[in-house]
Formats: C-alpha cells, structure tokens, sequence
C-alpha cells in the first residue's frame, strides 16, 4: 500500500513544474525597443482560449511615438456638441464631426470602419469653449449607406492610432 503513496508524491511536484507558464517577459521591448516607430501592419487573426497558451505568437503593443498620444474621448456629430457615447449619422445627409480628445490634429488621416459609403471632408482645428483643442470634418454618408454603428479611427504622422469604438451610427 506504501508503494502507490510514494509514486503519487513523486508525480505531483512534475505536476506543477509542467504546468507552470512562465519563459517569455513582458517588456514590451521587442526588435523595435517599444519606441513606436514602425509602419502599422496588417492585422493578424490569432485565435485564443481561456486558459490555454497561444505557442509562437508573440504580441507587441509599442508605446506611442507621438507626445501627447492621440486619443479620441468624445464625439458629435451635430456640429456643436461632442459625447462620450458618440452620436448618430443619417443616410443621405452630411453632417460636421467634431471630435475632442488629446493629440488630434489636422495631419491625421480620418476613416470609419465598415462600408466605403460616408466621405470624409478636409479636416479642420476646432477649440470648444473650454478651451480644449479637436477637430471637425464633414462627413458626407451616402443614400445606401450601410446602417449601424461605425468605429471612428485616426491615424497621426507617427502611426499612432486612436479609435472611437462604435462611435457614430448610421440611421435612415
């Protein structure tokens, strides 16, 4: 009877050695040192489980290269009021997006997620009356527009991007 005792014990420390995670770290260093430099590339699906290990993927979030980051907090699209909750479009309308938030400027590149069917106008410096600096753009959705909600999503100079998730919908 002594015998199973003693190769339970000698199995249960494998065990835990085999199961602990670890190797790796968490630096975020990577080839690019984090600095953010570097074209944005392509999205890459990887599939993921609870409590499973992904072997041979190894994600990097560089840190912004620019200062401040951009980061989109609030959007409208009436002209005159901005909403952390975003606003709607309509179809066949045009309407002035405003944006607040840190970093934004008239250097980006402006896009929605979704359907090339809402055209984006030039886009302009705005200062709300707090004094916090966005910015506008006019924001012209087709007739057949697709309906629903679209992710804002501006680009800087250095690549950095901010999103606005689900951030305008498009309605009748």
């Amino acid at each position: 009877m002594s015998k199973p005792i003693l190769v339970f014990l000698a199995l249960v420390p494998a065990a835990f050695w085999t199961g602990c995670g670890g190797g790796g770290n968490n630096s975020g260093g990577g080839n690019n040192g984090g600095g953010g430099t570097g074209a944005v590339n392509p999205p890459a699906v990887v599939s993921v489980s609870a409590g499973q290990t992904t072997p041979g993927v190894n994600i990097i979030v560089p840190t912004p290269a620019s200062s401040p980051a951009p980061n989109a907090t609030l959007v409208g699209a009436n002209g005159s009021q901005a909403f952390s909750s975003g606003d709607v479009l309509h179809r066949n309308s045009a309407a002035t997006v405003i944006v607040a938030g840190t970093g934004l400027n008239t250097s980006m590149k402006a896009s929605f997620s979704g359907p090339a069917d809402i055209t984006i106008g030039p886009l302009q410096s705005i200062t709300f009356t707090n004094n916090s600096k966005g910015i506008s753009f006019t924001a012209t959705v087709a007739s057949n527009a697709a309906l629903g909600a679209r992710t804002l999503i501006l680009q800087d100079v250095n690549n950095d991007i901010t999103t606005f998730a689900g951030g305008l919908e498009v309605i009748p």
